[in-house]
């Protein structure tokens, strides 16, 4: 299933739309948001240190996530020794899911992070403790996950470590 990235700000006014449309299953809005949490992120400032995209299939969005950097890394990525981005608020619409989209976008996001920020030496994103599937996917992929730091309950997060 071949895909786009494009950022948030190039989405036609159709799209934008389209993007607010974007449907999740209520146990991955319990895990990740809705569209509306995730779009409030690019709300964030200096917008340098964030990027949104959607992930394009048939030129209509169907999936998202931001990119954050420097000012905006949230404490647990905060290492002034490596240059890191965090993964946040990836969704696929459930309409989409199982059909590799996910893996795609995983699989490209190396590639494109780079090419928007050269500097990043590594990727880092927090998943829920209980999201099985999404953790399984990280490690399929090449994701390290890092020693616990909440334990092993549900509501907790565990960190996945990306080495470009």
């Amino acid at each position: 299933m071949p895909f786009a990235f494009t950022r948030h700000e190039s989405l036609s006014p159709t799209q934008q739309h389209q993007l607010l449309e974007i449907e999740l299953l209520p146990e991955q809005i319990r895990h990740v948001g809705d569209i509306h949490g995730g779009l409030h992120t690019l709300t964030a400032r200096p917008a340098a240190d964030r990027q949104g995209f959607a992930l394009l299939k048939d030129d209509i969005p169907r999936g998202f996530f931001v990119l954050k950097r420097r000012s905006l890394l949230p404490d647990w990525a905060r290492d002034h020794a490596i240059v890191t981005t965090t993964l946040h608020a990836l969704m696929i619409d459930r309409r989409f899911q199982g059909l590799g989209l996910g893996k795609q976008c995983l699989r490209a996001l190396p590639e494109l992070t780079q090419a928007l920020w050269p500097d990043t030496e590594q990727l880092m994103l927090a998943v829920e403790t209980g999201n099985h599937s999404a953790r399984q996917l990280y490690l399929a992929l090449g994701w390290q996950e890092l020693p616990e730091r909440n334990g092993d309950q549900p509501g907790f997060e565990r960190l996945m470590l990306l080495t470009l």
